[in-house]
């Protein structure tokens, strides 16, 4: 199963007993989006989870995890994880799910790394063709595999 793909067979999923719904804090979300752009650039690599290469799921996986606090690893459970909220209340810190390349189900995951504007909503992603990057959500190919926004809970490792 791509960690990337959403599937049918959900599995074991991640228990949110211990995960809260308050959010983040702007220095919690400034030290996500910092680790962030610290992979910029590491390529695409299915399954991956380290500067060899990062899938979309295993990149946010990572970032958290670097942070010491803990998410589900594979999109199926991450698209599960949080609050759903609009575009229009999308806030930095957000995770944004695709269905791309006219998939049925979502299969990409990102996290929003700034908002300049309603028209201009910014992520950064691990993509398939260009590594870890970031993008304008309102760009015609994102726009359209668009699904939707979540508010992650939170969950610390520690």
């Amino acid at each position: 199963m791509a960690s990337c793909q959403l599937t049918r067979r959900v599995g074991h999923l991640f228990s949110n007993n211990s995960a809260s719904i308050s959010n983040y804090s702007n220095k919690e979300i400034d030290n996500l989006i910092e680790t962030a752009f610290d992979y910029q650039g590491v390529p695409y690599r299915n399954g991956g989870t380290d500067e060899k290469g990062m899938d979309c799921s295993g990149f946010l996986f990572r970032v958290y995890a670097d942070n010491n606090l803990l998410i589900p690893r594979p999109t199926v459970q991450q698209v599960l994880f949080g609050m759903p909220v609009s575009l229009n209340d999308t806030q930095v810190g957000d995770w944004v799910f695709f269905k791309t390349n006219g998939a049925a189900m979502i299969n990409h995951v990102g996290l929003v790394t700034k908002i300049k504007s309603a028209d201009a909503i910014y992520f950064i992603h691990a993509s398939t063709s260009k590594g870890v990057r970031e993008d304008l959500l309102q760009s015609k190919y994102w726009l359209k595999a668009y699904d939707k926004s979540l508010r992650p809970y939170k969950n610390n490792s520690n």
